[in-house]
């Protein structure tokens, strides 16, 4: 197994007596932040043109912004869905202040990495500077991307605060805003984390954002649980959990009327009887579920998988964007999703296959599809691309080289396994072209 990077912070403190405000001066320092063995810092000095792997700044605006901004770095994960489609470039004005260092400002420029929870991770990624900017003495340089252990992130996070709050005590700055909001956050018990971190998955921050939601959130924990509550608040807009819950009660509704599917209750007692490599990465594991699903039905690679055998369907307006199916199973009725209309074909099926994941692999009877970008979620995309569109029942079918496929190749495989040309080009992107 891939040894996961670590995020680490470093610092050494600095005397610098001519800076006015007096957080600044206490916490001036040499700072070097790495992922694994990746310098984030490293920079070049635009009028020497040399390059070193820290910056020299106040470490204070490090630790407040991380502090205002801590239920949403350990729970909002709606920032993946704008970066993997524009990248750090085109973020959001309010995600990129709250989830990416660049967005501390305080006229200082700190490196552009976003920290975006995902499950059991933090997805890091930083950008280096492309050209040099008029009046920044330094340029970043460094790109890459990690996942890295998410509890992690949060300890080295909170070593910060707690040094430069050791550090403004000593130097006698005291009555600080960091001091105010990190002493709220402490004082948080079970009860207000659980309601915070429920806000920061709607992607609100709790304190100045969540109040008109309040009693929705709170309608939503009590209606919901585990991974479906979680999945819920990922994915819908605050102001419509009112009318996506009742949509979610009138499909459970539906799926309990539900004809039993017998093929795909054989086929999920076959797959807990068998082993699938989990995989190093989500989207592996979801890869490796898949080809044993084709396995065990004697698929070949250029086979069409025939959904309908084992995941009934029926079409029913969602009540939010971000919701895209809900299904599930009573033991005696079932799988059966309720799906968004008007979905072309290669879409519903690729949306059908991600409820079939949710069926075959997790044991809970009401589950959704939604468009965000969660470990979870990209499990079930994988799942689903690898089990409409084997990779390597692509590259059998490519005439060319995968690196010189052209869009009428991909169509012509897109319309063999009835699935869109997105499916096969991200097949070919992540998985049979060279890396």
């Amino acid at each position: 197994m891939n040894a996961v990077p670590e995020l680490a912070i470093r610092w050494e403190w600095e005397a610098a007596p001519s800076v006015k405000a007096p957080e600044h001066r206490a916490t001036w320092a040499r700072i070097e932040i790495t992922v694994g063995a990746e310098h984030v810092t490293l920079v070049e000095d635009q009028e020497s043109g040399s390059s070193r792997r820290s910056i020299y700044c106040p470490l204070y605006p490090l630790a407040e912004w991380a502090a205002y901004n801590w239920w949403l770095l350990r729970a909002d994960a709606r920032p993946a869905r704008s970066l993997d489609l524009w990248g750090l470039e085109h973020y959001d004005s309010r995600q990129f202040r709250r989830h990416s260092l660049r967005g501390i400002g305080d006229g200082f420029l700190w490196p552009n990495l976003a920290l975006i929870p995902e499950g059991e991770h933090k997805r890091l990624i930083w950008q280096r500077d492309r050209f040099p900017t008029s009046g920044r003495p330094i340029r970043f340089l460094a790109d890459g991307e990690a996942f890295v252990d998410r509890d992690s992130v949060d300890r080295e996070l909170i070593s910060v605060i707690s040094a430069v709050l050791t550090r403004l005590a000593e130097q006698g700055v005291t009555d600080t805003p960091l001091e105010k909001e990190w002493a709220e956050i402490q004082r948080a018990d079970p009860d207000e984390v659980e309601f915070c971190l429920a806000a920061a998955r709607l992607g609100l921050d709790p304190y100045s954002e969540a109040g008109p939601y309040q009693q929705l959130i709170m309608r939503a924990a009590a209606e919901l649980r585990g991974d479906l509550l979680g999945d819920f608040l990922d994915a819908v807009e605050p102001a419509r959990i009112g009318q996506a819950l009742d949509w979610i009660r009138g499909a459970r509704t539906e799926i309990e009327q539900a004809p039993e599917a017998e093929a795909a209750r054989t086929l999920r007692e076959e797959l807990r009887r068998s082993r699938a490599a989990p995989g190093n990465r989500s989207w592996e594991k979801g890869w490796n579920q898949a080809r044993v699903v084709r396995r065990i039905l004697g698929l070949a690679d250029q086979d069409v998988f025939d959904l309908s055998a084992y995941m009934n369907s029926i079409d029913q307006p969602t009540a939010d964007r971000g919701l895209q199916a809900v299904g599930g199973s009573t033991g005696v009725s079932g799988p059966l999703a309720v799906v968004e209309p008007g979905r072309p074909g290669g879409s519903r099926r690729f949306t059908l296959s991600r409820a079939l994941w949710h069926y075959l692999w997790e044991s809970e009877p009401l589950f959704l599809v939604t468009t965000a970008y969660t470990e979870r979620q990209k499990v079930e995309r994988a799942f689903a691309a690898e089990l409409l569109a084997p990779a390597q029942g692509i590259g059998e079918l490519l005439s060319v080289p995968p690196e010189i496929a052209i869009q009428d190749d991909l169509d012509g495989i897109a319309a063999h396994f009835q699935v869109s040309p997105m499916v096969i080009k991200h097949q070919l992107d992540n998985q049979l072209l060279p890396i």
